[in-house]
């Protein structure tokens, strides 16, 4: 399994629900674990992070067992079991 750590405005979306955990296949990418999180969900989530051409959006953080995976493979990075992946949709403030 691998654990997805949901914060701010996907967490909202998802009335709250801090985690969810997904199984692990072998082969999988952090791409592929994002596809299988969208299709499990009643709402579109995935359209915060990823825009139509699998581009990480501007100010997206997607962490990798705490590593950026900008610095990775983005999308491509594989996963293992075990791995938790942080999602950080973009914000906005001052």
């Amino acid at each position: 399994m691998v654990l997805l750590q949901i914060y701010g405005t996907l967490r909202m979306m998802l009335g709250g629900r801090e985690s969810v955990e997904l199984p692990c296949y072998e082969g999988d990418t952090v791409g592929s674990l994002l596809e299988r999180f969208q299709a499990g969900e009643r709402i579109a989530v995935t359209h915060k992070l990823v825009d139509d051409r699998r581009m990480l959006h501007t100010g997206t953080i997607i962490l990798l067992n705490r590593r950026n995976i900008l610095h990775l493979d983005k999308l491509e990075t594989p996963v293992r079991d075990g791995d938790v992946l942080a999602l950080f949709p973009p914000g906005a403030g001052g």
